[in-house]
């Protein structure tokens, strides 16, 4: 992985960024503060001077001749005065008296600073004069019945103050660059310390394979951000595994089942082959061949309908349906054909409730017809299954009770999937291929219901089917006008 692209990085970048922009606007605060409160400090003490020479008192004074404005300046504000520059101007901008210090040199009386001295405001400046050092300059206008007649400047060096602003400013310089340097260190160190855990589920992950993927990422911390990650990636790895292992026993189970009718089909052809003479004894292999090939198709065929319905393909053609007359009829039609077959056990329809649900006829015959065949082969000769009906809370539940051998606590998680018996021992004629309550569970889901079993071995099994209610149409077709 590059540096460039790598988290850790990227945070340590993200963190340095962040903290020159905290560092810088804190100094900047600082320094604006500080630099502020000097400005205002020197403007308080200038600007008293400048009001008192602006005074009609001094009127006389500011006459003086420039030979004796100095001491004139001194005797009246003593050493306040000292190290300050005093600029009187006329109206026009000539200078009408300056103090000695300004040695024949004058503060600049910009075209900004005039217009806004001739509309009565009070300017507070930073400027430079030839020769003296940066000074603050405080320029206050002097009206005579609301005429500009004189222009007060008072002016004063830094001095230490911006020897202080100077030294601030190179503290800042030198503090923040190492400041940031530190600091990204301690937090490109801080960042390789919260994303080893992340270094370790890589390496795991990377070892993890469809060949072992029974192991698990570490879990360091289960209450933190990378712990639930990797319990999220373990819960992962555990339905893959799940998924490998279906894949598996499901291409071992459909190997098995086709191998034994081609086992079949293949010897009773050489057997034909060899030894048959009659055609009665040809005839007999092929309708032998004949129900191997037509079991081979049957299982072919349910495992598309399982594909289509899981992988939401299979084609409904829905309609509304009265369950009630529907289950009658498909009841009634199974009882005739076990009549035919001169089989004892019967199905009967219990607790019959008018039910109206949209869906596709013959997948719900395919759904009902195995949960009964199933429930019929199961039971003992000669005892009933019961179908009961129950519609509520919008729901349509159809129950299929059996007095059967039940099914084992340790088997009821499995029944629904592809290829399993309840009973091992059971040969594939009579106990089938283990595919219709697969087709059952996808096809019901594929109407938006469910499938659930409750079951006690010796005591018999209840399949329910729960399907979603429609309100009754206007007109039913299974009730006369």
């Amino acid at each position: 992985m590059q540096l460039r692209r790598s988290i850790r990085f990227s945070l340590t970048l993200w963190y340095a960024l962040t903290l020159a922009v905290i560092m810088l606007v804190f100094s900047s605060f600082v320094y604006l503060t500080i630099r502020a409160g000097i400005y205002k400090q020197i403007d308080r003490e200038l600007n008293k001077i400048a009001e008192a020479l602006a005074s009609p008192t001094m009127e006389p004074f500011r006459r003086a001749a420039p030979s004796v404005f100095d001491q004139v300046l001194e005797d009246f504000f003593g050493t306040k005065i000292n190290g300050k520059y005093v600029q009187l101007l006329e109206a026009d901008g000539t200078v009408a008296a300056a103090s000695k210090n300004l040695n024949n040199q004058r503060f600049l009386l910009s075209r900004s600073t005039y217009r806004k001295a001739v509309a009565g405001e009070s300017i507070h400046e930073t400027g430079q004069v030839n020769g003296l050092p940066d000074m603050r300059i405080v320029t206050i206008p002097v009206f005579n019945d609301q005429k500009l007649v004189r222009v007060v400047q008072v002016g004063a060096p830094f001095g230490d103050e911006l020897e202080t602003l100077d030294k601030l400013l190179v503290i800042f310089g030198i503090s923040i660059p190492l400041g940031i340097l530190l600091l990204s260190g301690g937090g490109w160190f801080l960042a390789g310390q919260a994303l080893r855990p992340v270094d370790l589920l890589t390496r795991t992950a990377q070892r993890i394979t469809a060949e072992n993927l029974s192991q698990r990422l570490e879990v360091l911390n289960p209450d933190d951000e990378i712990g639930r990650l990797a319990e999220t990636f373990n819960s992962t790895l555990a339905r893959l595994e799940a998924s490998f292992i279906r894949t598996r026993r499901f291409f071992v189970d459909i190997s098995h089942e086709l191998r034994t009718p081609l086992t079949i089909i293949r010897g009773e052809t050489e057997v034909g082959l060899k030894w048959a003479k009659e055609p009665d004894d040809f005839k007999e292999i092929l309708q032998s061949n004949l129900d191997e090939v037509k079991r081979m198709s049957d299982i072919v065929e349910s495992l598309l309908d399982l594909s289509r319905a899981e992988e939401g393909g299979v084609h409904l053609e829905m309609q509304e349906i009265e369950l009630g007359e529907f289950l009658q009829a498909l009841i009634h039609d199974l009882n005739q054909q076990q009549k035919h077959l001169e089989q004892e056990s019967r199905v009967l329809l219990e607790s019959v409730a008018s039910a109206w649900i949209m869906g596709d006829m013959r997948r719900l015959r395919q759904v009902f017809l195995n949960l009964l065949n199933n429930a019929v082969s199961y039971s003992p000769e000669g005892s009933t299954v019961r179908v009961e009906l129950v519609a509520e809370a919008g729901r349509a539940r159809v129950s299929v009770v059996d007095r059967g051998t039940g099914i084992p606590a340790e088997d009821i998680d499995h029944i629904f999937e592809r290829f399993y018996r309840v009973d091992q021992s059971r040969n594939r004629r009579d106990g089938g291929a283990g595919l219709g309550l697969s087709l059952v569970k996808s096809l019901t889901e594929a109407h938006g219901g469910k499938v659930y079993v409750e079951s006690n071995v010796g005591l018999g099994s209840t399949f329910t089917v729960d399907l979603p209610a429609i309100p009754a149409p206007a007109e039913c077709p299974f009730i006369a006008s």
